[in-house]
């Protein structure tokens, strides 16, 4: 079994279950006691998103339901299966995941990973928060296996094997804009809307899925996401309405609490105000300064200088 240069190589599988529980949570592992044991584990953080690259042989993985506390980060694990086999079970789902195959799983509810042969992983956990409205539909798609060559999912396949090469190098400043791409990647993915999917997906959890990955655009608009689902934008107002959601004032408080993270973020601190601003589609100063006194009770640049 080859680990990476940077790797922290584990003869032991109590090490591996330290290092596993401290990157995200108490979890327990068992290997066969026949077999000689080795693993190997990278990980970083990028921005508020953890990654590592964890290489094993057999061993299964259980976060049973006395590892889980309200204490507990609620994460959730994205895993890109370089090599071997594993099962995967959470709720009365399971399947077997192959290399190429993505999968996921949420920490906030029991799960089982059994590699049956020396597995390869790239996996990043993501706080549910970050997830948006997105959260309980993915949390409903979880130990599905995803294959990993085509549409969104070979993006994102893509994107964790060139982190899995160099866990590291995506740390630091870059981190929390990467960070928020992939969270992007990963919404778009579990809000698939082909025909042989579309009855597991809820059509409000798909509007504002659709909304958040697309914050960026000026152009965001309730009638411009009806066109994107089929629907007229009555009826998507009909569907927000029965979450309590009313679409302009949810896209505006969204943009407003990303751009006010990125005023905080060291990495931007020689970008404009309104640069900022525009990254987030809100062109406006004037209307941003109104924006940020209403939602905040402060200006944008009274949270810059205070970095709260």
């Amino acid at each position: 079994m080859r680990v990476g240069a940077a790797a922290s190589v584990l003869d032991d599988p109590e090490e591996l279950q330290q290092a596993a529980s401290s990157i995200f949570v108490p979890l327990k592992i068992e290997t066969p006691v026949e077999e000689r044991f080795e693993a190997g584990v990278d990980s970083a953080r990028m921005g508020p998103v953890v990654a590592a690259r964890i290489t094993s042989t057999p061993a299964m993985v259980n976060r049973n339901a006395r590892c889980v506390t309200s204490t507990d980060a609620e994460l959730l694990k994205v895993t890109l299966h370089l090599s071997g086999s594993m099962i995967v079970t959470q709720d009365d789902r399971q399947c077997r995941v192959r290399p190429g195959d993505l999968v996921a799983y949420e920490t906030s509810r029991p799960y089982r990973l059994i590699g049956t042969d020396v597995c390869d992983i790239v996996v990043v956990g993501i706080p549910r928060a970050m997830l948006g409205p997105s959260a309980d539909l993915i949390g409903r798609r979880t130990a599905v296996a995803l294959p990993g060559d085509r549409g969104v999912h070979a993006v994102i396949a893509a994107f964790l094997y060139g982190l899995g090469r160099d866990v590291g190098a995506l740390s630091g400043p870059n981190g929390l804009r990467l960070s928020d791409a992939l969270v992007s990647l990963i919404i778009s993915a579990f809000n698939d809307t082909a025909p042989e999917r579309a009855e597991t997906c809820d059509l409000a959890d798909r509007i504002l899925a659709y909304a958040a990955a697309n914050l960026s655009d000026p152009g965001l608009s309730a009638e411009t996401v009806a066109r994107r689902h089929g629907i007229s934008t009555r009826y998507l107002h009909k569907v927000l309405h029965e979450r309590d959601v009313a679409f302009g004032a949810w896209v505006r408080r969204e943009r407003l609490h990303r751009i006010r993270r990125d005023l905080t973020d060291p990495a931007f601190a020689n970008r404009t105000i309104a640069a900022i601003a525009a990254g987030w589609g809100m062109t406006e100063p004037g209307h941003l300064s109104r924006a940020f006194r209403g939602e905040f009770g402060r200006t944008p640049l009274d949270i810059r200088r205070t970095g709260l």
